[in-house]
């Protein structure tokens, strides 16, 4: 698996957006779980303690896993900011990533059309304008074989990107190898009954 995530060098990138006198500072941030979102979260409130409102959503890990995704319109009226916020968020690419808005009233009501279009507007904005890397999930995989299979093991190696990290030599080759989480399937159909062992799931960006 391979997806998008902020490229921040731990630091967050703020931008404002102005509507009717009303300030809305959208701040987003690199968060790898929903506890990073929340710590996220904490420190707006406290770089913004008299904002009318702190609003966020989140996707805490791969774009394409709702199970990650959160949402807040925190005080808001219903559905006027968490939901278009995490609906920009959700659809732009990014994994990894939440967005707080920090909202400062002007003092003119913009409406239930009007919050929900600030609000998406905010996230865009500051969502363009990430810059980004790809995150790329590798898998640790053990396999034995006997020595007369090295060779077509070994191409089969450099089909699916697999790097033979380590060889140990006994009874049978056995190969520590590191390939993409997303061609591991595709090796082992390859490969047939081989045994793997030892599966073990590793984060990398690249």
């Amino acid at each position: 698996m391979s997806y998008q995530i902020p490229q921040l060098h731990g630091n967050d990138l703020e931008l404002t957006l102005e509507i009717k006198n009303s300030r809305f500072i959208a701040n987003l941030r690199h968060t790898a779980g929903r506890g990073e979102c929340n710590i996220h979260l904490s420190d707006m409130r406290k770089k913004y303690p008299d904002a009318s409102h702190h609003c966020w959503a989140v996707v805490a890990a791969a774009p394409q896993d709702s199970t990650y995704y959160g949402l807040s319109d925190a005080g808001e009226p219903s559905g006027t900011a968490g939901k278009p916020m995490l609906q920009v968020l959700s659809h732009c690419g990014l994994g990894e990533v939440s967005v707080v808005v920090c909202r400062y009233f002007g003092g003119t009501k913009l409406g239930t059309g009007g919050l929900v279009k600030a609000y998406s507007d905010a996230v865009k904005l500051v969502v363009e304008a990430c810059p980004r890397q790809t995150k790329r999930l590798f898998s640790h995989i053990k396999l034995s074989c006997p020595y007369d299979l090295s060779g077509r093991i070994e191409h089969l190696c450099q089909k699916h990107e697999a790097v033979i990290d380590e060889r140990i030599y006994t009874n049978n080759l056995t190969l520590m190898l590191v390939i993409p989480t997303e061609n591991v399937a595709a090796l082992e159909l390859d490969l047939g009954p081989l045994p793997f062992a030892n599966i073990l799931l590793k984060d990398t960006v690249l």
